[in-house]
């Protein structure tokens, strides 16, 4: 159907519009080409025949000079029968009214000629009349000279050149039209599969990909790119879905067990009934943490806080990431080191950031220093325009399976552990906010999470 559409208005593509443009262009460029051709051709032969004119009027009135006039009528005889330019060239001797003494044209004109030089006649030859590009002299004796030739011949080449030139320009705008309909059908025909792929993804079905050739071409490059965003889209729609879906199931058990307490409580009375309603209370609690969670999350997905970014002083905030988690560390037999090389400063939230630490370092105390000779260990340096920090610990790790989903909604790597498998999806959304990256690593023994941020250019570096 939509070919059909474009071959009833072809205007409506841009590609017959562009490749009409060009047709046009192309027109504009012959016609240009063969005007200063045919200026070039017509001055040329012009100047050639008024120069042949001049020095055979010249020849002839040099003779008259030495040899006479009687000597001069031989001369003409003998120019016209020498067999060259015979049918174009003209030699005329007329008395002082114009009447032809000898020649091989006459002057069609009643009034006797006053105006002497380069001149066009009208004459006649051979019972044919023509325009002549003569030269005129008159003689002492009073006659007159007439030299020139034939500009019928001149007039046939143009007009040639005319009918050629028509030609060409009517077979340029035949082939601008024919190929401007043909390239907007072939780009026609190369986006339909496009619009035929959106057309599905637009009707729910994610999963299409636009087919794509052989060929390095725009469309070839348009269509993976295109593809690339429907696998991103698709990725998140899929990622959508699992999150409503784990919302459901991991909100649908604390609130039904809510409920059902709820309505244990009517049966109860005194102090039962109040320390279930404090327990209620904190369920309650709980779940207020999930959602505030995921509206953080969500807030840090949109980049609503990038306006609040500024230059933050990594080696002060690593300070007090260590001021503040050190003692905890020591209550379980653990030790937390931070080193710093140099003076890195990063462009970010200051708050999102240290939350960010925050929730990796208490990951850290939760699963891997649990016992006694845990470790801890946080660096930061500045590697080119990047700032890298590196939280490393001597624990158990994660299972291999398990790592490429540890920054997932509501995943726990390791499920025996209190939490709701938000805190590393929190981490994920304000590192990517930050254009940064997040990558994770077991260790031989132990695990170490990468962060990598930008730093801040300009500022100089200790």
């Amino acid at each position: 159907m939509s070919l059909m559409n474009a071959a009833r208005r072809p205007w409506s593509s841009i590609a017959f519009r562009l490749a009409l443009s060009y047709g046009g262009l192309l027109l504009l460029t012959l016609v240009v080409v063969l005007t200063i051709f045919y200026v070039q051709m017509v001055s040329v032969f012009s100047q050639r025949m008024d120069r042949e004119a001049k020095m055979d009027l010249q020849r002839l009135e040099q003779h008259a000079l030495h040899y006479g006039e009687e000597s001069l009528s031989n001369e003409i005889s003998r120019l016209l029968s020498d067999g060259v330019d015979s049918q174009t060239e003209i030699a005329i001797l007329t008395d002082r009214d114009g009447n032809v003494l000898i020649g091989n044209a006459r002057v069609l004109r009643d009034r006797r000629m006053s105006t002497f030089g380069l001149r066009e006649l009208p004459l006649e030859r051979y019972g044919r009349r023509m325009t002549g590009r003569v030269a005129v002299s008159q003689l002492p004796s009073g006659n007159l000279l007439v030299v020139g030739s034939d500009m019928d011949a001149l007039q046939d080449i143009e007009q040639r050149f005319m009918n050629a030139s028509l030609t060409a320009a009517v077979i340029v705008v035949i082939l601008a039209i024919w190929g401007s309909i043909g390239f907007g059908r072939l780009v026609d025909d190369r986006a339909a599969s496009i619009r035929h792929t959106m057309l599905q993804v637009a009707n729910g079905d994610l999963g299409q990909r636009i087919p794509l050739s052989d060929d390095e071409d725009e469309f070839t490059r348009l269509g993976r790119d295109i593809n690339k965003m429907l696998d991103q889209i698709e990725l998140l729609m899929d990622g959508v879905r699992h999150v409503s879906n784990t919302i459901a199931h991991n909100l649908r058990t604390p609130l039904t067990r809510v409920l059902l307490q709820l309505r244990s409580a009517r049966h109860l009375d005194g102090n039962e009934q109040q320390r279930l309603l404090e327990h209620l209370e904190q369920e309650v609690q709980a779940l207020g943490t999930v959602f505030d969670k995921l509206l953080q999350i969500a807030e840090l997905e949109s980049g609503m806080r990038r306006q609040e970014f500024g230059v933050v002083d990594m080696q002060g905030l690593l300070a007090d990431i260590a001021d503040l988690y050190a003692p905890v560390a020591e209550e379980t037999g653990s030790h937390l080191e931070v080193v710093v090389e140099g003076h890195p400063c990063a462009l970010a939230d200051a708050d999102l950031l240290a939350n960010a630490l925050a929730n990796l370092v208490e990951n850290a105390l939760k699963y891997a220093c649990q016992q006694d000779g845990g470790h801890l260990r946080i660096t930061a340096r500045q590697d080119g325009d990047m700032i890298d920090l590196r939280l490393q610990d001597n624990g158990p790790g994660v299972p291999a399976e398990r790592l490429p989903h540890i920054t997932d909604r509501f995943y726990r790597a390791h499920e025996r552990q209190p939490g709701h498998g938000l805190g590393l999806s929190s981490v994920q959304a304000i590192v990517q906010l930050h254009n940064g990256s997040l990558h994770f690593t077991n260790l031989t023994p132990g695990f170490e999470v990468q962060l990598r941020l930008p730093a801040v250019p300009g500022v100089e570096r200790a």
